[in-house]
């Protein structure tokens, strides 16, 4: 069965995006559903009011899931000559597009289609002076360097600003091909996968600025926690628009068809990929080591290649959104800072059907990959919440030597810093806050919040500015149901 999502109102602020899933439906409701007709059996039309209650058929279901992110994009669009929307494949880029292309007019073109992108190949300049202001370019970085050069010239005519909306399915900056940024001329706006708050449709979701108002504010919080299972249910389900209404057998053979088009073509269209390295191995690979530190050269031996080959392509695979970094932070409290970035897939539901693990076998005790992916499920929900945060802060893990850890940091610009633990257990107490205590007393009154989050279902005062929440907090911290 489909989530329960209602449809937008005409009142909505975030944007919506299309979520897909099949539904089926039998017996006679499916018999009187408008314009089917069975085909005749034995040359009988079986075209009548009555039907066989084994009638079954498959009906395409989609719903509008609001996302909030046309409210950043749009308020960016007003005052830049140039706006960027970045994201995964198949995360919602076209429909924001649509949607801002229907408020503001201008032109809409798609390089997914084969005639357009080869005007604007042969012919960028003149293929921009036939498109009326603005612009709407999706999936842009087909259209290569040239383009954008194009762009960068018209641009520079007039600082009018809204004149481009350009969306890909790769972090511009990264492109290899693109190497005009824009830089000076471009805002960007990253649209990743669904977040939690946006699949259950809550009205707000921003655990980042209640953690740096303090820790009363975090503890006063009405939380509904989640079983366990539940937890792991979401982290396998992910929030890949066309995926999160599928049975979970077809979700995974979804996010796998999803890999394999990304190593296939995506990466493969950007760069020459060495024939002795298996890219869908490496993706393998990096799905089992999500959350974990980044070791390149441990990687590089792991597959018989040179690290310089394996960091390109690592670079290829992070410009299309499979994985993100999440740098070592330091303020030089202590020589024995490690400052290897970690490495986190995208969507907590690619890691895990790409590691082979549905929430039976992560809700086990047991389970040996269930506090990494939970850990990755966590990052990639609070930096999905940081693209709208009020709070501007910027993200990052810390351990030192020792063996001190926080796997996740935020810090605002004037320095003060909220830390975030993440653990896979029901039950919690002071001994799972070390990395949290060692930080505090490292910072002092810079140190605003420590969270623990875990999978069980109370809200806990465990030391000075640190407080246990379930992992449910996410998404229903000061929110109600829209």
């Amino acid at each position: 069965p489909a989530p329960a999502l209602a449809p937008s109102s005409p009142d909505t602020e975030p944007t919506p995006a299309p979520v897909s899933g099949l539904v089926r439906v039998t017996g006679s409701c499916a018999s009187r559903l408008h314009g089917y007709r069975r085909k005749p059996r034995n040359g009988v039309d079986e075209n009548r009011e009555n039907y066989s209650t084994k009638t079954d058929i498959l009906l395409v279901v989609t719903t509008i899931v609001p996302r909030r992110a046309l409210a950043t994009a749009r308020r960016r669009a007003s005052f830049s000559r140039v706006l960027v929307v970045n994201g995964p494949r198949q995360s919602g880029k076209s429909v924001l597009l649509r949607l801002l292309h229907d408020e503001l007019g201008g032109s809409l073109t798609s390089f997914d289609d084969v005639p357009y992108l080869r005007v604007a190949r042969n012919d960028p300049a003149g293929f921009l002076r036939e498109s009326a202001r603005p612009a709407f370019v999706d999936e842009v970085q087909r259209a290569g360097n040239p383009f954008i050069l194009a762009v960068k010239a018209a641009v520079d005519q007039t600082d009018r600003p809204g004149q481009f909306v350009l969306a890909g399915s790769t972090r511009f900056l990264l492109e290899p091909r693109l190497s005009e940024s824009l830089a000076g001329r471009a805002l960007f706006v990253d649209l990743w996968p669904f977040s939690q708050g946006e699949v259950e449709q809550t009205a707000s979701e921003d655990l980042p600025s209640i953690a740096f108002v303090g820790p009363d504010a975090v503890r006063s919080l009405d939380i509904v926690g989640e079983s366990r299972h539940q937890t792991f249910a979401r982290v396998c389900r992910g929030g890949m628009p066309l995926g999160i209404a599928l049975s979970d057998r077809d979700r995974r053979e979804f996010l796998l068809a999803y890999a394999r088009t990304l190593t296939s073509r995506d990466v493969t269209e950007m760069g020459r990929i060495p024939s002795s390295v298996d890219l869908p191995s490496v993706l393998r690979a990096l799905a089992g080591r999500s959350s974990g530190e980044h070791n390149l050269a441990e990687l590089a031996r792991t597959f018989g290649t040179s690290p310089e080959v394996m960091a390109r392509m690592l670079r290829l695979l992070e410009s299309v959104f499979v994985h993100f970094r999440l740098p070592a932070w330091s303020r030089n409290l202590t020589a024995k800072a490690v400052r290897k970035p970690k490495l986190h897939l995208t969507d907590s539901g690619l890691a895990a059907a790409l590691c082979g693990v549905d929430a039976s076998a992560l809700s086990r005790p047991e389970s040996p990959q269930s506090g990494a992916l939970l850990e990755t499920f966590v990052a990639s929900e609070i930096a999905r919440q940081l693209t709208w945060s009020d709070t501007e802060a910027t993200m990052f893990h810390w351990r030192d030597r020792d063996g001190a850890e926080v796997d996740v940091v935020l810090e605002r610009p004037s320095g003060e810093i909220v830390g975030i633990e993440v653990k896979a257990g029901v039950d919690v107490n002071r001994s799972d806050t070390a990395g949290l205590r060692t930080l505090r007393d490292r910072l002092g009154p810079k140190f605003v919040t420590g969270l623990l989050l875990h999978c069980g279902d109370r809200v806990q005062w465990l030391e000075d500015r640190i407080v246990a929440l379930p992992i449910a907090a996410l998404w229903t911290a000061g929110a109600s149901t829209s």
